[in-house]
């Protein structure tokens, strides 16, 4: 597996916290409610890391699986 952001359900958990706290501080209801939608979609993302993470083969180091 190629550890990258992408694959790393902490980096989708960030951005999903990161995203709600700029929702707080949104006066608009619109934008707030859209920001939280997002957030909702990074936390899909992060259990689709793990997920992968979880079923992802191990490669040894004499290169087998």
């Amino acid at each position: 597996m190629v550890d990258n952001a992408f694959n790393n359900p902490a980096y989708w958990r960030d951005r999903a916290a990161t995203t709600r706290a700029k929702a707080e501080l949104s006066r608009y209801q619109n934008s707030r409610a859209n920001l939280l939608k997002i957030a909702e979609e990074y936390d899909r993302l992060a259990h689709y890391a793990e997920q992968q993470s979880l079923h992802a083969p191990t490669v040894s180091l004499s290169g087998e699986l």
